[in-house]
């Protein structure tokens, strides 16, 4: 099991429902013969701890119109750190997360110490990586970045608590809330709460709900105590975007309703300072 939680690349079923986010101690005691908090968690008080995205796209939103018209084979990009202030040479996740009909695939290469710019501008022998396999998935990272031009559009944050399966290889509750987020052109994880606008509005949830609860497991083994979840709360399938609500979002603080407009910065290749 430990060796799925540092993964570089998963395959899974993922399955969204929004919920009031006082149901998260009874979600974990209905889960706990079977689950365990993960490390974040144990560690924060309350057990929601802070997550920070900053993600990518082209100038056109190519990624984010995969996702609106619904293409059966789609990804989006994102660069994933931990902590509500994120320390700028800290630990970064490369992660793509592609979508095959229902089917979730997510790879991901780990730099630490640097600022992902630095990924940008030096050499792959000189990425802080920790394994050939993190520097294998960052070269193909990097390449994505090329073919479609992606670059930093959105950072969001939201509170996670989260669960890990103790009976499988691999299976994942997570509870999020507190979804916000800024424009960002660069690689600033900068975050101050006066400048960062709410995606946890209620135009995007069911009524009375203000949380997402995702259960995560591998397509070829859904637990039964999942579905055992599902059947005693009453659950029932609802989408959640954190890319695409944060994309609506800043269309309509940062631009006219007409559409998006083309952000102003530099390429990417070599022009990011450290």
């Amino acid at each position: 099991m430990a060796g799925a939680r540092g993964f570089s690349l998963l395959e899974r079923f993922e399955l969204k429902y929004h919920i009031p986010v006082e149901w998260a101690d009874l979600i974990g005691q209905i889960i706990s013969p079977y689950c365990e908090e993960d490390y974040y968690s144990k560690i924060t008080p309350g057990g929601f701890y802070w997550i920070t995205n900053l993600y990518l796209d082209s100038p056109n939103w190519t990624f984010l119109r995969w996702k609106k018209s619904r293409l059966l084979d789609r990804f989006n990009m994102r660069i994933r750190t931990y902590g509500e202030h994120p320390d700028p040479k800290g630990t970064f996740h490369f992660e793509v997360k592609r979508k095959i009909r229902n089917v979730c695939f997510k790879s991901r290469a780990t730099i630490k110490g640097e600022n992902p710019s630095f990924v940008f501008n030096h050499s792959p022998e000189e990425w802080p990586v920790k394994t050939e396999r993190d520097r294998k998935y960052l070269e193909e990272y990097l390449y994505k970045v090329k073919t479609f031009n992606a670059n930093p559009r959105l950072l969001t944050q939201y509170k996670r608590r989260a669960w890990f399966s103790t009976t499988e290889e691999y299976s994942r509750v997570t509870i999020d809330t507190c979804m916000r987020f800024r424009e960002e052109n660069g690689f600033d994880y900068t975050v101050d709460p006066r400048y960062m606008h709410s995606t946890g509005l209620p135009r995007f949830f069911a009524p009375g709900c203000d949380a997402v609860l995702e259960l995560k497991c591998p397509c070829s083994q859904v637990p039964f105590w999942m579905m055992d979840l599902i059947h005693m709360l009453n659950l029932k399938l609802a989408g959640f975007s954190k890319f695409g609500n944060a994309a609506a979002e800043w269309q309509r603080v940062y631009e006219n309703p007409r559409g998006f407009r083309t952000p102003n910065y530099t390429h990417l290749a070599g022009n990011f300072s450290d």
